[in-house]
């Protein structure tokens, strides 16, 4: 699918909105900012997690690469793939940052692709974790297990997929939720949250993984993290 025909859930969607702040120098304040802040984070949990250098990582939603100027240098050279719907902030976050860190010879282009429907096949490859965060903040939660059966014929058995949420309140789930001040999310448009319930039902649709709830990881927005495994 190519970003222009996608469904709109978010200002995320908006190709020409994308590329207006991309070509303004903005591809790290499009994905959110806290581009050290975050990119560390999400670093850190990894390891913490298990992730060695010898592992195969797909970071799904990757943008301009916030993630991946960490996970780069980190992982082993060819071990890093991702994949964004837009490929303004893929091409941006390869030039602006990957590139003049010196970092092309570890990550090289074929590793990353413009994808919104999870396709993985073209990597050629099994992965032992993924990353999902701040993705299914920005659309519905249909859309993740989309992702779960799209994505599980691409990891290996035990592997690990980390997928970040906003959760709502369990018994008025369509009320909005001050998650801090300034982000207020909604059950039905962006930014979404979720409910524990909606995600037990999401985790029996998807036999293929087993779902733990890891809740707080210090996100500075009040993201929780969500673990799938492969079974």
């Amino acid at each position: 699918m190519q970003a222009a025909a996608l469904k709109r859930f978010s200002g995320y969607d908006d190709t020409q909105w994308i590329g207006q702040q991309v070509r303004s120098g903005l591809h790290r304040d499009v994905i959110g900012g806290l581009w050290d802040e975050l990119g560390t984070l999400q670093l850190a949990f990894l390891i913490e997690h298990g992730l060695q250098p010898h592992h195969t990582l797909v970071d799904i939603g990757a943008g301009s690469f916030r993630a991946g100027v960490k996970l780069v240098p980190y992982l082993n050279p060819g071990n890093y793939c991702a994949t964004d719907s837009q490929l303004y902030l893929l091409e941006a976050g390869y030039v602006r940052e990957i590139e003049p860190a010196g970092l092309a010879t570890r990550f090289p282009r074929g590793n990353f692709l413009q994808d919104a429907n999870f396709q993985l096949a073209s990597f050629e490859r099994f992965f032992d974790y993924g990353l999902a965060q701040s993705v299914f903040t920005h659309m519905p939660l249909n859309r993740l297990l989309d992702c779960l059966r799209a994505t599980a014929p691409y990891f290996r058995t035990g592997a690990l997929l980390f997928v970040t949420v906003f959760l709502g309140n369990e018994t008025a789930p369509q009320e909005p939720v001050t998650q801090l001040p300034g982000i207020i999310t909604h059950y039905d448009h962006d930014p979404y949250h979720t409910t524990l319930a909606d995600l037990a039902i999401l985790a029996a649709s998807a036999p293929m993984w087993r779902m733990e709830v890891l809740g707080d990881w210090w996100h500075p927005r009040n993201q929780q993290m969500v673990q799938f495994e492969r079974l």
